[in-house]
C-alpha cells in the first residue's frame, strides 16, 4: 500500500509540475525592444524577466536569435533603433 500510495503522490506532483500550455506557441521567445527616450533597442529573451524600469515597448518579435537580430538591423536601417 506504501508504494501505490508513493507512486501515486509522484505521478500527482509530475502533473502539476509540468505546464498546461507553451509559453512559446503565445509568444515567440525573441523581442526586440525599444526604449523610447533614447531610442536604444536591444534583443531581450521573452521569458519571466521584463526589462527593468518604465518606457519601454515591444518593436519585433522573432523565433530564433538570428530573427531577432535581422529585424534589428532592419529597424536600425530603417532609423527607428540607435
Amino acid at each position: 500500500m506504501k508504494r501505490v500510495t508513493l507512486a501515486l503522490a509522484t505521478l500527482l506532483l509530475a502533473l502539476a509540475v509540468i505546464p498546461t500550455a507553451d509559453a512559446r506557441v503565445v509568444q515567440p521567445p525573441w523581442v526586440v525592444v525599444r526604449w523610447s527616450l533614447l531610442g536604444d533597442c536591444k534583443i531581450w529573451r521573452n521569458d519571466v524577466n521584463a526589462p527593468w524600469g518604465p518606457g519601454w515597448q515591444s518593436v519585433a518579435f522573432a523565433r530564433s536569435y538570428p530573427e531577432a537580430d535581422a529585424k534589428l538591423q532592419a529597424l536600425i536601417a530603417r532609423r527607428w533603433c540607435r
